[in-house]
């Protein structure tokens, strides 16, 4: 059985229905409560802003030749001679043995992806009538309707078409939708004109609530450029979906977003490939324009702690003149760091912190109170052991470093959750507060579509959310390609990075994601390792 309408919308809620999803569409309510499923300078210099990389570190997936990031294509499956299966239905469960058990699962294959088989040995378990296939590098998958081993050819190439980059900074384009239909299939000019005569005009943009008006800080009102070829499945009113079917497959909603991976020019029109297969019309969505900034790689000998972030807005440098600090007339951008040397000094009734920065031979200073100082930690918190890797958040200063052990490794700024340090005895999903305690990674997801609202007809998601790490359902770490407001509270109570950060420290953190699966389990299955930590204070 191949999949049929919404497919991806009800991928996700079935995620949903596992992890929650960490997003607010109105201020007073967040994501269902759900149970757990079980570099910019040379080494030697000593700031950094973390604005502009330099030409070199923006790769073909972090710039922007136009509005929006720039996506690699999918790397072609090697031909190493083993027999592969496809996901077909909303997902595919990789099972720890041969056998159905709610909750007991290593990971999962998205729709539309393949994964290598061990051997094509049909195995007899439980609660699976098909048997079961084991899988690289390590599971099974049950022969049930939500695979096949040759899936109808127009629905493959669609899924070729559409299928994102995993390990890349943006594995998808993104686009922030106006009230965007979905078609199931390229429609003439007079249809278009009949279905979307109630959208308003395109390129027009309207007014979104106040609740939701950061999602679009970085969409930007420019159109997006045919860049693609038609593809071959939407030939001749083809379509990725078997018939009959319906010309709309729904609206996006005004506020909701887009993931897609191809714009192509049909009926004096330019189209965007949705990554569920569906096509949307570029001029009712807005591109979102890609984030550079990222934080320090202490593992690069690029810094070392202690440092300071300026948060919020640019900092003033001062040099020391006599007994009293003097502005130097230069600033540090927002959301730039320094390192620090670990001296200050007390002028004119101020703290002032040394850096590591030199004018006139003497060092550059920055006020105490205009800087967030991450200092490295000198012991490991309780419940976190020699040698795992764990991520320590500090909501107020909006910070994150990854440490190994005791080894700082990252550091960069977070946007917790936006109602502040948790109270006791309050829900933090209805508070949007991110919660304070020591956790491990339950789930990580390359990508995962997130709601606050259950069920196929939700009126509010955002589109395939690079590099989410879950650990306490529905609280993740995960990429924010809509603002870049870093080091500010301003999240559902997920822990919000800058795309280049949550790459990598998606990469870097416990359980690794197998390269052909789309998620894996973290904490609850061993099979997968050691998962790292998550802890969040103050």
């Amino acid at each position: 059985m191949l999949p049929g309408h919404r497919s991806r919308l009800l991928w996700s809620t079935a995620l949903s229905a596992l992890f929650g999803a960490c997003v607010s569409a109105t201020p007073d309510a967040g994501p269902p409560k759900t149970a757990s499923p079980a570099p910019h300078t040379s080494p030697a210099s000593t700031s950094a802003n973390s604005e502009a990389p330099s030409a070199e570190e923006v790769t073909a997936e972090q710039a922007s030749s136009g509005p929006g990031p720039e996506v690699a294509a999918p790397k072609p499956k090697p031909d190493d001679g083993k027999k592969r299966i496809t996901s077909v239905g909303y997902l595919t469960w990789i099972r720890k043995k041969p056998e159905i058990r709610e909750g007991d699962f290593l990971g999962y294959v998205r729709a539309g992806n393949t994964i290598a088989l061990k051997s094509d040995k049909i195995i007899r378990g439980t609660g699976c009538s098909g048997g079961f296939y084991e899988v690289e590098p390590r599971g099974y998958i049950c022969r049930d309707k939500t695979v096949s081993d040759a899936p109808r050819p127009a629905w493959r190439e669609a899924a070729e078409a559409s299928r994102g980059t995993p390990g890349m900074t943006f594995p998808y384009r993104y686009a922030f939708s106006n009230g965007a239909p979905m078609y199931n299939r390229v429609p003439t000019k007079a249809e278009q004109e009949r279905f979307e005569k109630y959208l308003g005009k395109p390129g027009t943009f309207g007014k979104l609530p106040k609740t939701l008006r950061s999602h679009e800080e970085l969409a930007v009102a420019e159109s997006i450029d045919a860049k693609d070829v038609l593809p071959g499945f939407l030939k001749d009113g083809g379509s990725a979906r078997e018939a009959p079917f319906d010309l709309v497959e729904q609206t996006i909603p005004h506020g909701s977003m887009l993931s897609f991976t191809k714009s192509f020019e049909a009926e004096g029109r330019t189209w965007l490939l949705s990554a569920d297969h569906t096509i949307v019309p570029a001029d009712r969505v807005r591109p979102f324009r890609a984030s550079t900034f990222k934080g320090a790689d202490l593992s690069k000998d690029e810094a070392k702690l202690p440092l300071a972030f300026m948060r919020v807005k640019a900092r003033p440098k001062y040099a020391k003149k006599g007994d009293a600090m003097v502005a130097t007339g230069e600033s540090w951008a927002v959301r730039t760091w320094v390192e620090l040397t670990g001296s200050s000094t007390e002028a004119g009734g101020k703290r002032w912190l040394e850096t590591r920065e030199r004018t006139d031979g003497g060092p550059i200073y920055v006020a105490e109170d205009d800087a967030t100082v991450i200092e490295p930690e000198k012991k490991l918190p309780h419940g976190i052991k020699e040698g795992q890797k764990w991520f320590l958040v500090r909501i107020t200063n909006g910070t994150l470093v990854a440490y190994d052990g005791l080894v700082p490794v990252y550091a960069t700024l977070v946007s917790p959750g936006a109602g502040g340090v948790p109270v006791p005895g309050r829900d933090p999903v209805k508070d949007s507060t991110t919660p304070l305690g020591v956790y491990t990674i339950t789930f990580k997801d390359r990508a995962a579509t997130m709601s606050p609202e259950k069920g196929k007809d939700r009126t509010f998601w955002i589109a395939d959310v690079p590099h989410t790490q879950y650990f306490n359902p529905p609280f993740a770490l995960h990429a924010a390609y809509w603002h870049e407001r870093f080091g500010e509270m301003v999240s559902a109570g997920c822990v919000n990075l800058s795309p280049i950060d949550a790459e990598r420290l998606f990469g870097w953190s416990d359980p690794q994601v197998p390269e052909e699966w789309q998620g894996a389990t973290g904490a609850g299955a061993k099979e997968n390792g050691v998962a790292s930590a998550v802890v969040v204070r103050r």
